[in-house]
């Protein structure tokens, strides 16, 4: 929670400052955006820990292969590092860049997810007998 709480400040005050910023000077708004995302980044690496080790213990449970689990955690980074560098360049003005890291995340996306979708069609497969 205390992470959280440090996160949330640092966004808010840096929110103000980049604002501030853009009046006088739109690259410095820009650089400083990149600069808290990386910083919150770090900081948010600690929240991640917890939630990895559930993962861990949740896929040694359900006998899940590790070959399934790990597409599934690089289509959720993936999804996270699209955004967020989506919403920077569309906040520095080029949407277009934007749309284009969209795209290209959501194409990367899939086909980090192919293993799963081989193996759902592989169970299909095997349910119905062919």
């Amino acid at each position: 929670m205390q992470d959280f709480i440090r996160i949330a400040i640092i966004g808010v005050v840096m929110t103000v400052l980049a604002a501030t910023l853009k009046k006088s000077g739109a690259e410095l708004s820009v650089l400083l955006t990149v600069a808290v995302c990386i910083i919150i980044g770090l900081v948010a690496m600690r929240l991640i820990e917890p939630v990895l080790d559930f993962l861990v213990t949740l896929r040694s449970l359900s006998g899940m292969n590790t070959e399934l689990m790990t597409p599934l955690l690089k289509t959720v980074g993936i999804a996270l590092i699209t955004q967020i560098c989506s919403s920077v360049c569309a906040d520095a003005g080029e949407n277009a860049i934007a749309k284009l890291i969209e795209l290209c995340g959501g194409i990367l996306a899939i086909y980090v997810a192919l293993p799963l979708l081989e193996a759902v069609i592989a169970m299909i497969r095997t349910m119905s007998g062919g």
